[in-house]
C-alpha cells in the first residue's frame, strides 16, 4: 500500500486531479495550504503499490507541468475494510505485469540504496576483515556473518536501475561506489591478513591450500555464473516489489565476500594463482549481477515512457549489456584455463616462506 500526496499550485489543477481520482473511484482528502488556501492544496489518497504507476501516468498525461508534483509514501499500517485483499475497485487500474512498484519509486529506492561513503567504507572494511578471519578459520558461520553486514547490494542495483532509466548521474555515482567497495574490501583483507601473518597469530597447522580453495576459482565457471546471475535477478525483482531486499543482499554478498577474504590471505602468504583466480571470481560475480539486474528490470518494463527517451535508453542498455556479457565470457574462459592449469607458466608461484 502507498499513500500518494499530490501538491497542486492552482485551483484548476486541483479540480483536474480530483476528476482523475473520481474517475478511478479512489478515496481522497484535500487539505488547503494555509499560505494560499484559495489556489493551492494537497490531495492525499491511498492506493496499492502496483496502482501508483498508472495513476502517475494518467496525471502526467494531463501536461500540468509545474502546477503539480507528487510525493509517494509507504505507510507503516493501513487498517480499513475498504482496502482489503477482496477489494476489486482497482482492477481497472493496470499496473506493471508483475505487480511492481512505479518507476519513480524504483528510482528513489535505488538512489537510497547508496549510503554515506564513510559508513559504506567502514561496513565494507569490517565485513572484509570478518571474511578474512572466516577464511583462515575455515568457518562457514563466520563467513555468513560477514555476508550479513556487507553493504554490497546497493551500488550494483543502483547501477542497473540507472542504466534502464538512463540516469547518467546515478550511474556514475553507483559505479564509483562499486569501485570504492572493491578497493576498500581488498585493502582491508590484505591488511588484516598481513597483520595476522607477521604477528604469528595463525596456527602452524593451518591447511593453506584448503583455505585458498574457499574462493571457488577452480570450480565450474558455469556454476559460478549461474549463481551470480540468479543473485542479480533476485535483487532486481526484490527491488521492484515490496519484498525484503536485505535478504537478497546476503546472497549477493555470498558471491563476493569469500573470494575477497581469499585475496587477502593469498597476497599475505604469496599465492599469486589464488589471488588472480579469486579476483577473477569477484569480478565475474559483480559483472554477472549487474548484467542480470539490467536485463530483468528492462524486461519488467522499467524504462522511459516517451519514444525518444526509450530509444536513447535502449541504446545505452544494449551497449552496456553487450560489454558486460563479453567481459563475463572472457572471465569464464580465463577461469576455465586457470582451473585446468594451462596458465601456470604465466603466473609466478611464490613458495610459502
Amino acid at each position: 500500500m502507498r499513500l500518494v500526496e499530490v501538491i497542486t499550485m492552482s485551483r484548476s489543477t486541483r479540480e483536474t486531479v480530483l476528476d482523475v481520482l473520481d474517475d478511478n473511484d479512489l478515496d481522497y482528502t484535500v487539505s488547503d495550504r494555509t499560505d494560499d488556501p484559495e489556489t493551492s492544496a494537497t490531495v492525499s489518497f491511498p492506493v496499492p503499490a502496483n496502482a501508483v504507476e498508472p495513476i502517475q501516468t494518467e496525471l502526467a498525461n494531463l501536461d500540468l507541468g509545474a502546477d503539480m508534483y507528487t510525493v509517494v509514501v509507504e505507510p507503516e499500517t493501513v487498517t480499513s475494510e475498504r482496502l482489503g485483499p477482496s477489494d476489486d475497485r482497482f482492477e481497472q487500474v493496470e499496473g506493471l505485469g508483475h505487480q511492481g512498484i512505479s518507476r519513480g519509486e524504483l528510482h528513489s529506492k535505488a538512489a537510497d540504496l547508496i549510503p554515506d561513503p564513510a559508513i559504506y567504507s567502514l561496513l565494507t572494511a569490517v565485513s572484509a576483515v570478518v571474511a578474512t578471519g572466516g577464511v583462515m578459520l575455515e568457518s562457514v558461520s563466520v563467513l555468513v556473518g560477514a555476508m550479513v553486514i556487507a553493504p554490497l547490494i546497493g551500488p550494483p542495483m543502483a547501477t542497473s536501475v540507472a542504466t534502464v532509466i538512463d540516469d547518467q548521474k546515478l550511474f556514475v555515482r553507483s559505479l564509483k561506489f562499486q569501485a570504492l567497495g572493491a578497493a576498500v574490501a581488498v585493502a582491508s583483507a590484505v591488511g588484516f591478513a598481513l597483520v595476522v601473518k607477521t604477528t604469528h597469530l595463525v596456527p602452524t597447522g593451518i591447511d593453506l591450500e584448503a583455505v585458498l580453495g574457499l574462493s571457488n576459482y577452480t570450480a565450474s565457471s558455469f556454476l559460478l555464473v549461474v549463481v551470480a546471475l540468479s543473485a542479480g535477478f533476485a535483487g532486481a525483482i526484490s527491488l521492484s516489489t515490496s519484498a525484503n531486499i536485505g535478504l537478497v543482499g546476503v546472497m549477493i554478498a555470498a558471491a563476493m565476500i569469500p573470494p575477497l577474504g581469499v585475496v587477502g590471505v593469498g597476497i599475505a602468504w604469496g599465492r599469486p594463482t589464488a589471488v588472480v583466480g579469486s579476483m577473477a571470481v569477484v569480478l565475474l560475480n559483480v559483472l554477472s549481477i549487474n548484467l542480470a539486474a539490467i536485463i530483468c528490470l528492462w524486461y519488467l518494463g522499467y524504462h522511459p515512457r516517451s519514444w525518444s527517451e526509450l530509444r536513447k535508453a535502449r541504446s545505452t542498455m544494449l551497449r552496456r549489456a553487450v560489454v558486460l556479457a563479453a567481459a563475463v565470457v572472457a572471465l569464464v574462459t580465463f577461469l576455465a584455463h586457470l582451473a585446468s592449469g594451462s596458465l601456470a607458466d604465466l603466473i609466478a608461484v611464490v613458495p610459502d616462506p
